[in-house]
């Protein structure tokens, strides 16, 4: 099977979501991923429902790419509470305000670096 790169979107919902892993009880934290909740390889759609964003260490620990069959109702439940909890909304694609709802992701993004800019 033939790995595929890192999808674009992949990498824009990392940076929206503050590069901050989905997993509750995550130690490590560092070197942020996107992850395909349903594999692309298995017919996973590369849209922003169904990306979570885990740390290589989480990542890699739960074996989600041989178990995602087991994991998918958990790692879709971590990605809405910390989606609740970073944006205030849950980002889909599918629901009627995705436009608005991802225009506000962005520009939160934006506001975020113009913030991080004036700390350092």
């Amino acid at each position: 099977m033939k790995k595929r790169g890192v999808s674009s979107k992949a990498g824009v919902y990392v940076e929206i979501m503050d590069y901050q892993c989905c997993y509750p009880d995550c130690q490590y934290g560092f070197r942020v991923e996107g992850h395909h909740i349903y594999p692309l390889s298995r017919g996973g759609a590369d849209e922003y429902w169904n990306l979570i964003s885990l740390c290589s260490k989480c990542h890699r620990r739960y074996g989600h790419h041989t178990t995602w069959q087991n994991s998918d109702i958990e790692l879709f439940t971590y990605k809405c509470q910390k989606e609740l909890e970073v944006l205030g909304f849950v980002l889909d694609e599918r629901e009627a305000n995705f436009q608005e709802n991802f225009k506000k992701a962005l520009s939160r993004k934006s506001d975020l670096k113009v913030l991080k800019g004036k700390i350092r």
